[in-house]
């Protein structure tokens, strides 16, 4: 498995977690956390941004991925 297959299986499970998390705060205590949720999500989608950049730059170079 690719490093970048990895980091965004990461990711995923990790806002999967964050989504679930949120929701049973906002089901227990009627309240969301609003800064918490925009700098997680945000940082989420620098290092998606990130990632795409680096393939990008690879396919630029033509770079073929190991088969």
């Amino acid at each position: 498995m690719k490093t970048s297959n990895k980091v965004l299986l990461v990711m995923g499970l990790f806002a999967l977690a964050f989504i679930a998390a949120m929701t049973a705060i906002f089901c227990v205590k009627d309240a969301v956390p609003d800064t918490l949720i925009q700098c997680t999500l945000g940082a989420g989608g620098v290092e998606a941004l990130l990632l795409a950049g680096i393939k990008i730059s690879k396919v630029m170079r033509g770079e073929k991925p190991d088969e």
